[in-house]
């Protein structure tokens, strides 16, 4: 079965990797640059998983993740920070973030934890 992930960061290069890494799970992988872009991709199309960063201009990822736990309270949420206080956590806790990933990550770590979150769907 196809899982649909959204990809979600302001660095270019963040998002390709992300994507071309989970697009061999035999997912399918949407990007988005910034927070407004995913709230708009949330609007129109179900995710299994989002993984968002926390610090882009406009909408943060903490925006990010109360929206779509609004209109889609079953999809796990990763949150990626390079800036990560205990209080970003806790606020980014409340809004439905399932896991944290701390920038600079490892490839295989991501990919461990989507697998992870995913599995708990089946």
């Amino acid at each position: 079965m196809d899982r649909t992930i959204l990809v979600v960061d302001d660095e270019k290069l963040v998002r390709w990797s992300i994507q071309k890494s989970m697009g061999q799970k035999e997912c399918k992988v949407v990007s988005a640059s910034n927070g407004a872009e995913a709230i708009e991709k949330i609007e129109q199309e179900h995710f299994d998983l989002i993984i968002t960063d926390l610090v882009m201009p406009g909408f943060n990822g903490i925006e990010v993740a109360r929206r779509a736990r609004e209109l889609q309270p079953d999809t796990k949420i990763v949150m990626m920070t390079a800036y990560g206080s205990v209080l970003d956590k806790e606020e980014a806790e409340a809004a439905g973030v399932s896991t944290f990933i701390n920038k600079p990550f490892m490839i295989n770590e991501v990919r461990s934890v989507v697998s992870e979150l995913l599995s708990e769907n089946t």
